[in-house]
């Protein structure tokens, strides 16, 4: 079989996508995508002003431009607005996470995909000895890359409060919630609303810092405890966000079981992942479904998958909404 011309060039694009992964974080690292933020420059003036050598410089800035993170006119380049969600001063800013997808820790994981693959298990502990977690403890100078990309990732979670109505309950509990990113924009967007983080205690220090203001309000309350054992009961509304990936099916049916326990009969539970759609095949959905079998023992799931797991803990899926970048909301109910 011959590929076309086409094709060729696409699956070159597509090989070549750690280059261009390394040019933006290089781009990023040595500050000058923020030098840009202040405005257009030729790559001579940004250069001088960062000490770097003009034309592998100009290189770099003409290769980002192809790849739609800057723009060029009259030899100058700017941002565009791609670009400028890399600025470490952008209010979502995703500089955080491309570091930490292109930290060594992260790509030596993925160099493991293969012996994932062939022998069944993640790939992460094989390569690191240890499962990211209690890798991540042991490594607190990753743990920081690792919490400070994930909150960057959670741009998303702005969208939830419009794409659920919170009007009618008095409690929410984010479970596995992080560093309460998501929490905080419920809890803005519903001023009535008294709110709960539960976390491991290694987790809930950036979240002191991010929920301060609702913390002293008396608007939230921070609750260390390990979910696989028990939650806190009495919320109207539970919120499970990117945590039922990271688990096999067993340590989900326990942490659902869990939930369900905690709720009474008319709370819900709000499920927050990207749902595989049935008969679609989006690609940063399955992307981040094999980045899971590389980081952890979970996978992201299709809404029957999600169903299974679910019926036997005494809860069903209400419905499914549509959320920004791939994300879904699963409105779960008691049976």
């Amino acid at each position: 079989m011959v590929g076309g011309e086409t094709e060729g060039r696409d699956l070159l694009r597509l090989l070549a996508g750690p280059w261009l992964t390394e040019a933006a974080v290089t781009a990023v690292r040595l500050g000058v995508i923020d030098r840009l933020g202040d405005g257009p420059e030729t790559p001579a003036e940004t250069a001088a002003a960062l000490s770097l050598s003009p034309e592998p410089l100009a290189r770099v800035l003409r290769l980002l431009t192809a790849a739609g993170v800057l723009s060029e006119e009259g030899g100058r380049y700017a941002l565009t607005e791609m670009g400028e969600q890399l600025h470490s001063d952008h209010p979502a800013s995703m500089r955080p996470l491309a570091l930490l997808y292109n930290s060594d820790f992260f790509t030596r994981a993925w160099r493991g995909l293969s012996d994932a693959v062939r022998t069944g298990e993640p790939a992460f502990p094989a390569v690191h000895h240890q499962g990211i977690y209690p890798y991540l403890a042991d490594h607190p100078d990753d743990e920081a890359l690792f919490d400070a990309g994930m909150a960057a990732g959670s741009s998303f979670a702005t969208g939830l409060p419009a794409a659920y109505d919170f009007s009618t309950a008095k409690k929410v509990v984010d479970v596995g919630g992080g560093d309460g990113t998501l929490l905080a924009a419920v809890l803005r967007a519903y001023p009535h609303l008294h709110g709960v983080l539960f976390e491991r205690p290694p987790a809930l220090h950036g979240a002191r810092e991010r929920l301060g203001p609702l913390i002293a309000e008396g608007r939230c309350d921070l609750v260390e405890g390990d979910f696989m054992r028990e939650i806190p009961g009495d919320g109207d509304i539970y919120i499970l966000c990117r945590v039922l990936h990271n688990w096999d099916d067993e340590a989900c049916h326990l942490l659902l079981g869990n939930c369900r326990a905690a709720m009474g009969p008319d709370a819900r539970l709000l499920v927050v992942e990207r749902v595989i759609p049935d008969g679609r095949h989006p690609l940063l959905t399955l992307a981040f479904d094999v980045h899971m079998m590389v980081m952890t023992s979970g996978r992201e799931r299709t809404a029957s998958e999600y169903e299974a797991l679910l019926r036997p803990e005494g809860l069903t899926t209400a419905d499914i909404t549509d959320l920004a970048a791939e994300m879904r909301l699963l409105i779960a109910r008691p049976r």
